[in-house]
């Protein structure tokens, strides 16, 4: 039902509505004038802006920004989770420092190391498995898909 022109929710807006979105993100804030985002731009941290730019061209275009942005809502927390609670500067949480039994850290802990990072915090968020949906369907830069099978 999202994908009805004017409907959407917060975490995943229609295609069109997220194009205009970034579109004019995009027109506000392009100072070369390049019609694509650096990360001065976006006023982000170069490690953010690793994960949106796909490409690795340093910058962020049209589509990198609209596969990035359901993302965003479980990246950007984490980002912030880890520069708040991170109480030895290893850009890592352990069950400590996110004041958590170690039953539960276990569970966020994929590799065993007893420290979660970026990637393993963002795999236990529950909009990841949102996230993973609508980055499958679009999973390659070069040819984005540009329809969406809906039913209803």
């Amino acid at each position: 039902m999202s994908a009805i022109t004017g409907i959407g929710n917060p975490w995943a807006p229609n295609p069109g509505q997220l194009n205009r979105m970034t579109v004019n993100m995009i027109n506000d804030k392009d100072t070369d004038g390049d019609k694509a985002l650096n990360a001065k731009e976006l006023d982000i941290h170069e490690d953010v802006f690793t994960k949106i730019d796909i490409n690795k061209d340093g910058k962020a275009d049209r589509e990198e920004l609209n596969i990035y942005y359901p993302k965003s809502k479980v990246d950007m927390p984490t980002v912030q989770l880890i520069e708040t609670k991170d109480a030895d500067g290893d850009k890592t949480l352990n069950a400590e420092e996110l004041n958590i039994s170690k039953d539960t850290f276990a569970k966020i802990d994929a590799n065993g190391d007893d420290k979660a990072d970026r990637d393993e915090l963002n795999a236990a968020h529950p909009l990841n498995e949102l996230y993973n949906v609508l980055a499958y369907q679009s999973n390659n830069i070069k040819n984005p898909v540009h329809t969406i099978d809906t039913t209803v």
